[in-house]
C-alpha cells in the first residue's frame, strides 16, 4: 500500500512539475536541479497550498523536516568556495547558507558542496545563479548498508 502511494506520486511528478516550475529566461537552469529536490519542493508547495496531514506523513516518511514545510534543506555545489558577494546574493533570496560545511573538490570530483535552506519559493531563482553548478535534496531517510553482511 505505501509502495503504490510513492509510486503514484512519481508518476504524477511530471505532470506536477511541467506547470509550476520554469525559468524562462534561462531554460537549462533548472537541469541543475535533482529530481529528488524538485519532487520535495514541490511536496512543500502543495502542503503550504493545501495542508495535508497525509501528505504531511508521506513527507515525513521520505525524511523530509516538516518544522517550516516552507524551507527546504538542500546541498549546493560549487566549483569553489563562494565569494562575499555570492553568499549577499544567497542571502538577499532568503538562502541560509551553513559554510562550516563546505567540502572542496577532491580528485576526480571536480565540484564541492556546502548545506544551505533555502526558501520554497526561491528554487527557481537560486537556480539561475551562475555559480551554482548543481542542487540536489539534503533530506533523505537514511537507511543502514546491509550489502556486507
Amino acid at each position: 500500500m505505501l509502495f503504490s502511494r510513492y509510486f503514484a506520486i512519481l508518476l504524477s511528478l511530471p505532470v506536477m512539475l511541467a506547470g509550476s516550475l520554469s525559468c524562462s529566461d534561462k531554460p537549462d537552469a533548472m537541469n541543475k536541479v535533482s529530481g529528488s529536490l524538485l519532487q520535495q519542493v514541490e511536496m512543500r508547495r502543495q502542503q503550504v497550498a493545501s495542508p495535508s496531514e497525509q501528505r504531511l506523513k508521506q513527507m515525513q516518511d521520505m525524511g523530509m523536516d516538516t518544522s517550516d514545510v516552507k524551507v527546504q534543506r538542500v546541498f549546493i555545489y560549487l566549483k569553489e568556495t563562494l565569494t562575499s558577494s555570492q553568499e549577499k546574493e544567497l542571502a538577499t533570496m532568503g538562502v541560509r547558507i551553513h559554510p562550516d560545511t563546505w567540502i572542496p573538490p577532491v580528485g576526480n570530483n571536480p565540484t564541492g558542496f556546502l548545506i544551505a535552506e533555502i526558501p520554497v519559493d526561491k528554487l527557481e531563482t537560486l537556480a539561475r545563479a551562475d555559480f551554482i553548478v548543481r542542487l540536489d535534496t539534503a533530506e533523505k531517510r537514511a537507511y543502514p548498508n546491509m550489502c556486507g553482511q
